[in-house]
């Protein structure tokens, strides 16, 4: 457990564990936006292929049905006894056709000059020329024109009206050019067939020449149905040649917004329907829920951290505590020293890699002579000063790697030396009295003379922790009776 805190509060566990959950977090929800993106973007495929399917084929038939028309009033013009009919009869003859047509305009017989030779129209035509017209003009020059649908254009009847003509050519029976029949269709016919479509804000439904000619938009922008403004050619066909399932963003050449668009043929005939739905309105509402994710991921991932931030700094903290602790429970807090505790830690550590590698460990036993005198002369302030100030003139002359030195209680210390024979220690025994002796102790306001006795033990074979530390205080007392301020090695007093 204590391994586990201890790497918790390292912070590298915490971060990879931060790290891998917030990446979990934004790959999970990157998905489910991605997902929701998907099917957005499915739905609007699905919409427009449905409503383009629905208008092509019904474009598709009306057109049929008008040339179905053009067709029959071209066969009964052939008729030779035609013009000996009567007029009421010779009308139904060449417009028997034409009833299932009349929904969409009227029905003319043009002759080779552009005038007009017979027509279904409740008005009279007689003296309107038609030449000027596209569908008059296409069939004229052109012999093989077919089936021609023209431009928009504004009619010359009493009620004027948008429309576009479909015009087949009438040859005479050596094959010259004899006139044309052709019938229009109101543009408010298939305004009326797009406003069935129930489009999306933003949405529109386009009917255009593959000249790149619009024939009606709704919504129009101009009010007229944007009749006769120009689509570039090239983007038409790119959108009409592609695949069924192609659905492409293209930004209107008419009002300037990025719409999905999907465009087909209408078959047979020189026209393209184009369904489009609005970039931003398709996509709206799915924009919107991405932002509200992002800002919640960011925010959870953004408080995760902060809570992995604040408890890892609280760990380190518990974990810097407890080595402050411990550093406290093996620390002398006046010295600044290691205490007792931390002297019989290092102790039997030291002699157990001395006999290990067979090499010499001593120990110095320090007292401060006369220590009782200074605190009941000058108080205890005094004497804790003194023993700071001892403490750091030891702790400066047992200088090398290794030695160690620790207050052992009142006025004694201990100083441990590994690998240091018996005359290599009374060297350094030396130099500590000699330190301490040097210079008088100044604090508050007073100079102290403070000397110090040394006792040396250097291990033997048989001595535990115990018994090294007890006859380096025997050799401390035989320094304090020799007359202090000395250095004293017990084995040679012991001879």
């Amino acid at each position: 457990m204590d391994k586990v805190l201890k790497h918790l509060s390292s912070g590298r566990l915490l971060r990879f564990v931060t790290s891998a959950l917030i990446l979990a977090i934004v790959g999970m929800q990157s998905f489910a936006l991605w997902r929701s993106y998907q099917e957005t973007w499915h739905d609007g495929e699905r919409y427009t292929a449905n409503t383009i399917s629905v208008l092509a084929g019904a474009i598709e038939r009306d057109f049929l049905l008008v040339e179905s028309s053009l067709t029959g009033l071209a066969e009964a013009l052939r008729e030779p006894t035609l013009m000996a009919l009567p007029a009421a009869l010779r009308q139904r003859v060449l417009f028997r056709r034409a009833g299932d047509a009349n929904d969409f305009g009227v029905m003319l017989v043009l002759d080779a000059q552009g005038n007009v030779l017979f027509d279904d129209s409740e008005e009279d035509l007689s003296g309107i020329n038609f030449a000027d017209r596209d569908y008059f003009r296409v069939q004229r020059d052109n012999p093989n024109a077919g089936v021609y649908v023209s431009r928009p254009f504004l009619s010359r009847l009493s009620s004027p009206e948008r429309a576009i003509g479909i015009s087949r050519r009438i040859n005479g029976s050596d094959g010259s050019f004899a006139g044309v029949v052709v019938a229009s269709i109101r543009l408010v016919y298939f305004q009326q067939m797009f406003e069935r479509v129930k489009l999306p804000p933003g949405g529109i439904v386009r009917l255009t020449r593959t000249d790149g000619t619009v024939v009606l938009r709704y919504p129009s922008t101009d009010g007229r149905g944007n009749a006769g403004d120009e689509v570039t050619p090239d983007v038409l066909q790119r959108q009409a040649s592609a695949m069924p399932d192609d659905w492409r963003v293209e930004t209107s050449q008419i009002d300037g917004q990025r719409r999905f668009l999907r465009t087909v043929l209408v078959k047979g005939y020189p026209l393209s329907v184009t369904v489009g739905v609005s970039a931003r309105q398709q996509f709206g509402g799915w924009y919107l829920r991405a932002a509200i994710t992002l800002a919640l991921t960011l925010t959870i991932s953004l408080l995760l951290a902060l809570t992995v931030a604040a408890l890892s700094t609280s760990l380190r903290r518990s974990r810097e505590m407890e080595r402050q602790l411990e550093r406290m429970a093996i620390t002398d807090s006046l010295t600044g020293l290691p205490n007792r505790r931390a002297l019989d830690l290092t102790l039997e550590v030291e002699m157990l890699r001395s006999r290990r590698e067979q090499r010499e460990l001593a120990v110095l036993m320090i007292d401060i002579d006369h220590f009782k005198r200074v605190n009941d002369t000058h108080g205890h302030a005094m004497g804790d000063a003194v023993l700071a100030e001892v403490a750091h003139r030891v702790q400066r002359a047992a200088c090398r790697p290794g030695d160690f030195v620790c207050r052992y209680g009142g006025e004694e210390f201990v100083v441990v030396l590994p690998e240091t024979p018996s005359a290599g220690a009374e060297l350094v025994a030396e130099r500590i009295r000699a330190g301490v002796a040097a210079n008088a102790i100044v604090t508050h306001g007073l100079a102290i003379e403070i000397t110090v006795s040394v006792g040396i033990a250097v291990q033997r074979a048989d001595d535990g922790p115990g018994e090294l530390i007890a006859r380096s205080d025997t050799a401390l007392y035989t320094a304090k009776r020799a007359g202090r301020n000395r250095v004293a090695r017990l084995e040679a007093f012991a001879a």
